[in-house]
């Protein structure tokens, strides 16, 4: 962008330099303007762009790093219930040998 601008600046400088052996018509200098007016709306436009580019970037970032910390998250909850169905399942194996053993001592 600054590029853009410097080129255009370079541009219009020599159109000047030009006209300096020539008066310039109106319609030329209204050409002039507009190049003028067009090359500094373009400058503005890419900053605009690049400070937007750099927004997007950030947020894809911070997007990134959620989606991670959410995928850690879910592992862990995942690791936390196969805890839970094994300690269910050594709770309903403990209860099935208590019964078992109440039973054999109403037997007796």
């Amino acid at each position: 962008m600054k590029i853009l601008r410097g080129l255009a600046y370079s541009g219009i400088l020599l159109f000047f330099l030009a006209g300096c052996t020539t008066q310039l018509t109106p319609a030329d200098r209204d050409l002039m303007n507009q190049a003028i007016d067009s090359a500094n709306g373009a400058a503005v436009s890419a900053e605009k762009a690049e400070t937007a580019a750099l927004s997007a970037d950030r947020a894809a970032n911070r997007a990134e790093e959620a989606a991670v910390k959410a995928e850690s998250a879910a592992a862990s909850a995942e690791a936390a219930a196969n805890r839970a169905a094994q300690e269910a399942a050594a709770a309903e194996d403990s209860a099935l040998k208590a019964e078992k053993a109440f039973e054999m001592g109403l037997r007796k």
